[in-house]
């Protein structure tokens, strides 16, 4: 009996010492995201302090809010026999620049210090954010008054986030051309927010670091995402508005469409549903789980009527290919409009741009009276066809 007291006394301490380092482990995984701190000394580590994890999925959300709040060294104790397989957890949240040490001493657990690398224009959006530019250096106060400068006038431009969200989109367009030249330095200029706002050329990673700056800036709710595009390694951005979110690629959109010779954006993947991503692969942990799988109404194509500053004209879909051609020929004739972009489902009739161009260009405005060229452009995504035309007036 008295053996038996003993065996119950042991265990139990032994269980409740379980739930103390277990509670250890999830309590000691908080981040402070207040303040900037500086690089930790590696020398003078605090291990027993350092938060300790047991699993992959607890670890990586840790790191994952160590990227936000910008902490660059992060030491962390792995606890009972758990050895984080650390090249997947890129693939499981968008921390791209991610490079980790491994210290072990017989006896010890396991002990992790990650350096985390963040983008500029998620150090200049925290910053905006939280009214702090004290850690920045001097290029990212220059892109920090770049950034405000633009968001400002976005603002300015209107007080709907939606078309805030569309003169971001216009802007950084319209200053960046694509560039992506070999050999690539792993932390290039092109590749950051500084390629798209200072130097006006970036390749995928800057576009979406400059618009993921510019629209948590204006306060959406912006991310970036990782994956694949026609097999070949991209990086785009989601934006959520109200309980969906969607696909954002202003690298795809940016002078995407060519007619004559001439381009102009597609805006196909402003605020694009996933059936519209049919050329996309994506890590599923890198992307909110409320994606919308159809187009409404924050889609470029179906968001209200709206001309912007600079003419383009701003949602049209339609259940038919012939309305949507009848409603091009109405907005060049009657409206005066030399762009015009509909959606219409896919048709393997009209996909061929001169059955398009007759119905247009043949029918549609000579009964309206209007005279000139046309030229179109058609894209096929999933069940969907967008057209750009441009006209001329003779």
């Amino acid at each position: 009996m008295k053996k038996f007291f003993l065996t119950w006394i042991l265990t139990t301490c032994l269980l409740f010492a379980s739930c103390v380092e277990n509670s250890f482990v999830y309590a000691a995984a908080k981040v402070n995201s207040g303040t900037v701190t500086a690089a930790v000394d590696k020398k003078k580590i605090d291990w027993e302090n350092a938060p300790r994890f047991d699993n992959l999925e607890n670890l990586v959300e840790y790191l994952n809010d160590c990227k936000y709040a910008l902490k660059t060294t992060v030491p962390v104790v792995c606890v009972n026999g758990f050895v984080p397989d650390s090249k997947k957890i890129p693939e499981l949240r968008p921390i791209f620049f991610l490079k980790w040490t491994t210290y072990t001493k017989k006896g010890q657990n396991l002990r992790i210090l990650y350096e985390i690398t963040n983008y500029p224009g998620e150090r200049v959006a925290w910053a905006y954010t939280h009214n702090d530019t004290s850690f920045l250096n001097a290029d990212e106060m220059k892109l920090y008054a770049a950034a405000v400068d633009l968001v400002n006038h976005a603002k300015n431009f209107s007080s709907d986030p939606l078309y805030q969200e569309l003169y971001i989109h216009d802007r950084l367009t319209g200053k960046t051309v694509y560039y992506n030249k070999e050999p690539q330095p792993r932390y290039g200029r092109f590749k950051t927010a500084f390629g798209v706002l200072i130097d006006g050329k970036a390749n995928c990673q800057g576009y979406s670091d400059a618009f993921y700056m510019l629209g948590t800036m204006c306060g959406l709710k912006v991310d970036k995402v990782n994956g694949y595009a026609k097999n070949k390694s991209h990086t785009w951005n989601t934006v959520t508005f109200g309980d969906k979110s969607y696909f954002v690629d202003v690298t795809w959109d940016d002078a995407a469409c060519k007619l004559g010779n001439e381009k102009y954006n597609s805006y196909i993947y402003f605020n694009a549903p996933t059936q519209v991503m049919t050329n996309r692969r994506w890590y599923t942990a890198h992307v909110p789980k409320n994606l919308r799988d159809t187009p409404d109404k924050y889609n470029f194509y179906r968001a209200k009527e709206y001309a912007t500053s600079n003419g383009k004209y701003f949602g049209a879909a339609f259940n038919s290919v012939e309305d949507a051609l009848n409603h091009v020929a109405h907005r060049i004739a009657k409206q005066g409009y030399k762009i015009s972009r509909v959606e219409a489902p896919y048709s393997a009739y009209y996909f061929d741009v001169n059955n398009s161009l007759k119905l247009l260009g043949k029918k549609f405005l000579p009964k309206l009276g209007w005279r000139g060229t046309i030229s179109v452009n058609i894209e096929r995504h999933g069940n969907y066809m967008y057209f750009t035309v441009k006209a001329t007036k003779k």
